[in-house]
């Protein structure tokens, strides 16, 4: 069951960055101002690897696995795979909300930091329910062999931001993070 460690350590780090994101937001909400390029390098982290990759591998091997063995979590799978369909939508939102303070649109940022919270809250509560209903049912309902098709395509995962592999060829994404969030997320300030 690697894939389940692979999944569980992904949602930690997308946590992470997620309650930076939603920090940045209550505080903008408050009249502080961030770097937009801190913003865009979160937003271009999540686009990069939960969307592109640890989203469509659990709608292709891990909610279809849990399907063909139980229709106990059919509804909360139903809003899991919206979420995932609707993701690039909110993230093309978050990146017009973004581009509309860099053009120093009246009111724009406080739309952004709505916008920053509700995306963070949202990608929060779905990983809470895969968290808290998905990978429990997975973990008693699925067969060895299951598993053995899931962990071959979870294997391969490297987070830009998180793996010693990925970090590699997403290092400056990573370092302009670091550099521009603040304390206690980052270095920047």
């Amino acid at each position: 069951m690697g894939a389940l460690q692979v999944i569980k350590s992904e949602h930690r780090n997308l946590y992470r960055v997620l309650h930076v994101l939603r920090s940045v937001g209550h505080a903008m909400g408050q009249g502080q101002s961030f770097d937009t390029g801190l913003l865009a390098a979160i937003i271009d982290y999540i686009e990069a690897f939960p969307e592109r990759f640890h989203h469509p591998k659990e709608n292709e091997y891990l909610f279809k696995a849990l399907r063909r063995v139980s229709m106990v979590a059919e509804t909360t799978l139903a809003e899991l795979e919206r979420d995932h369909r609707d993701g690039p939508a909110e993230i093309a939102r978050l990146r017009a909300a973004l581009a509309e303070v860099t053009q120093g649109n009246p009111g724009a940022e406080q739309r952004l930091a709505g916008q920053l919270i509700a995306y963070a809250d949202m990608s929060m509560e779905h990983m809470h329910k895969e968290e808290s209903i998905i990978l429990p049912l997975a973990a008693k309902e699925l067969s060895a062999e299951d598993w053995g098709a899931l962990d071959a395509a979870f294997a391969d995962n490297r987070d830009p931001l998180f793996s010693e592999d990925g970090r590699e060829e997403m290092r400056g994404l990573y370092s302009k993070i670091v550099a521009l969030a603040p304390a206690p997320w980052g270095i920047g300030g």
